[in-house]
């Protein structure tokens, strides 16, 4: 019995050791994963598989990426298309009228096209008058000012031309449509519209552009008349003035012109080429005392050309003025190639300098350069 015992305590032990050793036990696989080597091959090959993970990450990234902008220039290209194809063009007559440039009464003119100008009718009994054709002449007055207002001086003509066709006897038409055939040129039209203005049209500027076209057409008289009306409305009217002593010098008018020249010079003593033009007329006539004075005060605002002072020295020599001469030679001699001022100084109307020693000794230097 005893023995009995004995032998179940042992078998209980035997048990109580083996559930304790299972307890304790682990797997030899899962044993072997904390081992160094193998840990480090674990390690390395999660991180390769990381890595593979982000490449095909990245790749299927950047893949979405340039189709999604593709899809957006496609799109964006499509859309800029169909704009292009439907949107509404232009009013043609945006061109000459600006919105931003009408005053509100006449921004009327922005619902209809330019055939709306259009003067012409079937000829049937008496020309319109009514309230539509009047609309047509104020419509083709507007886009004559707009069309002048940006130089499209042809346009303009046109457009005044149809506005008289509408209504003949409509003031205030002629004198523009004058000035827009005097910018074209066109002086002989431009007198023939303007010449019977009313004195209310006829302001001093456009009796200046009046004297100026008769100087063109060669009608002085009546240009000369333009001109004196015009500076009675503004006395001393600079432009008025130099087309004045042009209409003169056309005329040969040397004592009118002179006068005309200087006063316009006093006024504008800055303008260089009208002072150096009416040097020019000066020498041409043989106004050696005036020619000298003016070329005198251009020489200090033009230090540069060589020509001026050239053209000073010849003056200076009809004066008798050696010395002076000799000064505008030297100055000439330091802007121009010493061939060319070679040849001046050996020009026959200088002879009367060869034998001063000032003047042979900057021909030796001009020689020598």
């Amino acid at each position: 019995m005893l023995h009995a015992k004995h032998g179940n305590e042992e078998l209980m032990d035997s048990n109580k050791r083996q559930h304790l050793q299972d307890i304790y036990a682990t797997d030899q696989t899962s044993k072997d994963d904390y081992t160094p080597q193998v840990a480090s091959e674990i390690v390395e090959e999660r991180k390769r598989e990381i890595r593979r993970h982000q490449f095909i990450s990245f790749l299927m990234g950047s893949t979405i990426l340039v189709l999604a902008v593709t899809l957006v220039y496609v799109v964006v290209r499509e859309y800029m298309d169909i704009l292009s194809e439907s949107a509404a063009p232009a009013p043609i007559t945006q061109e000459y009228i600006p919105r931003y440039s009408l005053p509100a009464e006449s921004q009327w003119v922005l619902d209809f096209n330019r055939n709306f100008a259009d003067p012409t009718w079937n000829g049937e009994g008496e020309r319109p008058f009514n309230a539509g054709w009047l609309k047509k002449a104020a419509f083709n007055v507007i886009l004559a000012e707009q069309a002048l207002g940006v130089g499209e001086f042809g346009e303009a003509a046109e457009y005044y031309e149809n506005a008289l066709e509408i209504l003949p006897d409509l003031e205030g038409v002629k004198v523009q449509l004058g000035m827009a055939y005097f910018k074209l040129k066109n002086f002989d039209k431009a007198l023939e519209l303007m010449e019977n203005a009313t004195e209310v049209d006829l302001t001093f500027d456009i009796l200046n552009n009046l004297g100026a076209a008769c100087i063109d057409a060669k009608k002085y008289e009546k240009g000369e008349k333009y001109l004196k009306r015009s500076l009675e409305l503004k006395p001393a009217y600079a432009e008025a003035l130099k087309n004045l002593a042009l209409l003169y010098r056309a005329q040969n008018m040397e004592k009118e012109a002179c006068d005309a020249y200087e006063q316009y010079l006093d006024q504008r003593p800055l303008d260089t080429d009208t002072r150096h033009g009416f040097a020019l007329y000066l020498t041409k006539v043989g106004n050696w005392p005036v020619a000298a004075e003016q070329l005198r005060k251009l020489t200090e605002e033009i230090k540069d050309e060589a020509n001026l002072f050239r053209l000073l020295a010849q003056v200076e020599v009809k004066l008798g003025n050696d010395k002076a001469a000799l000064a505008a030679f030297q100055r000439a001699s330091q802007l121009t190639d010493p061939k060319l001022m070679l040849g001046w100084m050996n020009e026959k109307e200088f002879d009367s300098l060869r034998q001063d020693e000032d003047f042979q000794a900057l021909v030796r230097s001009i020689e020598t350069d």
